[in-house]
């Protein structure tokens, strides 16, 4: 008969889900800056390969510290038709981020 209980608590064990909720992921730092491109990722996530094309291009300028790119393809997420109202705010906050890491990369040259 205990055999049968220790039998029976062990089977309940394995139904057990071992996942855990998704982690969400940090932003990562350019320039001292965090910059939330998991955010503006899960905001576009709905739109077509055009625009997840202009993103993928984002994050390349970004860790080369070419910002000025960087900004000139978050316009064009901006001024895209298949990013909405919503989706555009996340954008701007994305600009802000952007443009300080671009001011940190300026003060952080050498004066010639």
């Amino acid at each position: 008969m205990a055999l049968a209980g220790l039998v029976a608590l062990a089977g309940a064990g394995c139904n057990k889900k071992t996942g855990s909720a998704p982690q969400q992921q940090t932003a990562p730092a350019f320039n001292k800056v965090a910059v939330d491109l998991p955010k503006l990722r899960q905001a576009i996530a709905t739109t077509g390969p055009k625009v997840h094309g202009i993103f993928n291009g984002l994050g390349t300028a970004l860790r080369g510290g070419r910002y000025p790119t960087a900004l000139a393809l978050l316009d064009r997420l901006k001024e895209s038709p298949e990013v909405n109202d919503e989706q555009k705010k996340v954008v701007d906050q994305v600009i802000e981020q952007v443009k300080e890491a671009a001011k940190n990369q300026e003060a952080d040259k050498p004066a010639q």
